[in-house]
């Protein structure tokens, strides 16, 4: 019998992994099943941990949203009172109004707010393969991660158009309040207590941005989770990847190095998956943090890429190690592996592990992500060899890591 020179494209289409498996559905059940049996049937030992999920964190976005809206037209009534009043409240309110939209994300980010969602039960699988040989040295221990679950949305186009939409009209508001603001202090305190003409364009501008964020927000509020995505992409072929990844490293185990493989469930609906490892194994995260990485793999289609410098005004780099050492990893592969940077750099399993100190790296195909949550996420957008590619690139990154390779950026 010949085999595949595409083993792990093989895994992805023939299995669950390029069906739709939205949490809370037969799908869920259905991957978690495939996991452990094809572990099995390679001789892995393998096991699961019960993860709590919600759906609390997507439907206190909306809630969010719901409040900058508020914000918006109070910032609106503010404006139109008596100065010097209108320019003291208005000013008062930017602050007010951007530290409180910025404290309720950050708590809901730690999964503060579980009242306004519904709980389940859902199920990370996992295995792991302690180090061939210590060399009287503590071995590195290597967190493997991708998330099994997908999930669609009714209105894929608009999803990110409205995300992108709020956040710079609400940034809008706040920046031209403020210049009114000053304008109409200015004024009054000059006894001229006659709104001018530019106050009032300004004014006019601020309810036509803000009636748009309304818009924007109530468009919003019809978006609804559906389970309609095949999810190849996002993130079958990551499953797949790591399914390929430890029947190598079972067949060849890994020297100074205690592989940890975690299909991390609920990553849709708010990392679940990660964080409930992340705090179930806190103690040993923790101590172990200076000699430990954690590999996210999420999302290879079209593209090999990994996350290289993330964040909205200024950019810092994902990590000062794994990089470097992915980066020198391709070239002596001669595989192609591109590295991009993005806004947002902690919306993946990743982000469970850097919260806790732990050096992180993070494949994502970038190029793919505007057809992701969709019916468009098919076998048909992951070329096999990107898939091969990661398979070879994260095993020569593990034994790079094992030999003592790793090095800084500085």
């Amino acid at each position: 019998m010949t085999q595949s020179n595409q083993p792990t494209f093989d895994i992805l289409k023939k299995s669950i992994l390029s069906q739709p498996r939205m949490m809370g559905t037969i799908g869920e059940e259905e991957t978690t099943t495939f996991l452990l049996d094809f572990l099995s049937q390679n001789s892995i030992e393998a096991y699961t941990e019960n993860i709590e999920w919600s759906t609390a964190s997507v439907n206190g976005r909306k809630l969010m949203f719901i409040l900058l809206g508020l914000f918006g037209i109070l910032i609106n009534f503010t404006l139109r009172i008596i100065p010097p009043t209108n320019g003291i409240l208005s000013i008062l309110l930017i602050p007010i109004s951007f530290l409180g939209l910025m404290l309720f994300g950050k708590e809901l980010k730690a999964d503060k707010f579980k009242c306004l969602g519904k709980s389940a039960i859902g199920k990370n699988v996992i295995c792991e393969f302690p180090p061939i040989r210590h060399e009287e040295v503590k071995p590195t221990i290597i967190y493997l991660t991708a998330h099994s679950d997908s999930v669609a949305s009714n209105l894929p186009k608009f999803y990110i158009k409205f995300m992108i939409g709020m956040f710079f009209g609400f940034l809008l508001i706040l920046l031209l309040t403020l210049v009114s603001s000053i304008i109409s202090l200015v004024y009054f305190f000059r006894d001229n207590i006659s709104t001018n003409l530019a106050i009032r364009i300004l004014n006019v501008i601020i309810l036509i941005c803000t009636i748009l964020v309304i818009l924007i927000i109530i468009s919003n509020m019809f978006a609804k989770r559906i389970n309609t995505s095949p999810g190849a992409c996002d993130n079958g072929s990551g499953s797949a990847i790591l399914l390929s990844l430890a029947k190598f490293f079972k067949e060849h185990p890994a020297k100074n190095v205690h592989l940890k493989f975690i299909w991390c469930t609920a990553e849709e609906w708010g990392l679940f998956g990660s964080k409930g490892y992340v705090k179930t194994h806190k103690q040993e995260i923790v101590e172990n943090k200076d000699n430990s990485y954690a590999i996210n793999v999420d999302m290879v289609g079209s593209e090999l890429a990994y996350l290289d410098k993330a964040g909205l005004l200024k950019k810092k780099p994902i990590n000062t190690k794994l990089n470097v050492l992915i980066e020198k990893s391709a070239e002596e592969l001669k595989i192609e592996a591109r590295k991009f940077n993005s806004p947002i750099g902690g919306n993946s399993d990743h982000a469970s592990f850097k919260k806790e100190k732990v050096e992180v790296c993070c494949f994502l195909a970038k190029n793919d992500t505007k057809i992701i949550h969709s019916k468009k996420d098919t076998i048909d957008l992951v070329k096999p060899e990107k898939l091969e590619d990661a398979v070879e690139l994260i095993k020569n990154l593990v034994q790079k890591i094992g030999n003592g390779e790793i090095i800084s950026k500085d």
